[in-house]
């Protein structure tokens, strides 16, 4: 559950960081955006308000002025609300009382001059600035109005875009970090998977060679006793006592094959590499296979590569899996091979049922097995051998019917 929250985690962090971030970058910029008009109408109002107490101006001067410093609006108001100039509109006219504010009006003729953010029109913030114009005594005689903040409606205008872009960013950041966070989690479950199985494995392992060899030894003397007893008694056992004897023997045998697959498992055989023909020994062991499954037919690719192996071993594995295939149904079975590099990838292709899509992920576990009677250490062994050789035995994927099993053992170098 903790390990499921973790993407979920990152994901709102990612999310309120980059989020975080685009309204503050974004309230910056309109903030700079206010400065800028705010700067533009302060220094624009001082000016023409002193040009306008020397003398009343004309519309076409308003207008100058407002054009040169890309505004909406400039107009002079009498103590009493008359409009005596504007550059946008009629002289002589009351003012608008929706778009003048009467109070800092008043205060402008007090002699204070005042700038804000009165209203909007749409999405555009309009700044007014009301500036006191002084007569030639000093004294206040009328109030000087600028409007402003059409010509920054593009830059704000682009600010919505770069906010909505900003929050689409931020979401695809946030599902990203989510993603990664999801991925990391479940390499870290993977990679604690892996070093459970590692460790069970390497139990297994020694558990298996412990076992073997204590085995072993027990075994060569019931071997030994066994043929002992037969050679005593050539001539005098009965047929049923020479049975009994064969089966003892043979009981041994298969022991110690089992033994000698717990080693394997283990690792604890050394690999005596020598050249040796791949098809050769597939070859051979397809002739054994024909002795106690004839309806089974192998087919081998030839010449084969010559490879860096120990001969017995690699023909176990060509064993165990024709075997293999010969028990799961199989009729016929196929190896090709081919150089790639400084190895050769060998493929043993049967024309089985295939393998149970629900035991492909633990096939090559030891003790995994889809038959009643199996023991599930062939395949474990077959690949602990060829990664003993320095290669590697892999299961293709496949959908059909059908079962491919690829080798790639180590070209040899005489």
């Amino acid at each position: 559950m903790k390990r499921a929250l973790v993407p979920l985690v990152a994901g709102l962090l990612g999310l309120a960081g980059t989020l975080g971030a685009t309204f503050y970058l974004h309230r910056a910029a309109n903030e700079a955006l206010d400065r800028v008009l705010e700067e533009r109408i302060l220094g624009a109002g001082e000016t023409a308000a002193e040009m306008v107490g020397r003398a009343l101006p004309s519309t076409a001067t308003l207008r100058a002025v407002m054009d040169a410093n890309q505004l909406e609006g400039i107009f002079l108001l009498s103590p009493d609300l008359l409009v005596l100039a504007d550059a946008t509109g009629t002289p002589g006219r009351r003012a608008d009382l929706l778009r003048v504010d009467r109070g800092r009006v008043a205060r402008a003729l007090a002699g204070e001059a005042s700038l804000a953010f009165s209203y909007a029109v749409g999405n555009v913030k309009v700044a007014t600035g009301y500036f006191p114009v002084h007569g030639p005594d000093g004294a206040v005689r009328s109030v000087l109005a600028l409007e402003g903040g059409q010509s920054l409606a593009g830059a704000r205008s682009g600010l919505r875009r770069a906010l909505w872009g900003g929050l689409a960013l931020s979401a695809v950041v946030a599902l990203a970090l989510a993603f990664a966070a999801f991925r990391w989690a479940r390499g870290e479950d993977q990679r604690r998977a892996a070093a459970t199985l590692a460790a069970k494995g390497d139990a297994v392992s020694r558990m298996a060679a412990m076992v073997a060899h204590e085995i072993r030894n027990p075994l060569g003397t019931i071997r030994g006793s066994a043929e002992l007893v037969r050679a005593r008694g050539a001539g005098r056992l009965s047929a049923a006592d020479e049975e009994a004897l064969g089966d003892i023997l043979g009981e041994v045998d298969r022991l110690r094959r089992l033994t000698d697959d717990f080693l394997d498992l283990a690792g604890s055989r050394p690999v005596n590499a020598v050249p040796v023909d791949a098809a050769e020994v597939a070859m051979d062991a397809g002739r054994a296979l024909a002795r106690t499954q004839p309806h089974v037919t192998v087919t081998v690719a030839s010449p084969g590569p010559v490879v860096a192996a120990d001969p017995g071993r690699l023909r176990q594995v060509f064993s165990n899996l024709f075997a293999n295939a010969a028990q799961a149904g199989a009729a016929r079975l196929e190896v090709s091979s081919r150089v790639d590099g400084g190895f050769t990838e060998i493929d043993v292709r049967d024309d089985g049922p295939g393998v149970d899509p629900a035991l492909r992920e633990r096939l090559f576990d030891p003790f995994a097995t889809g038959r009643k009677d199996g023991t599930g250490l062939g395949l474990a062994v077959c690949r602990r051998i060829v990664e003993g050789h320095g290669g590697a035995l892999e299961l293709l994927p496949g959908s059909g019917p059908g079962t491919t099993f690829r080798l790639r053992l180590p070209l040899s170098e005489g």
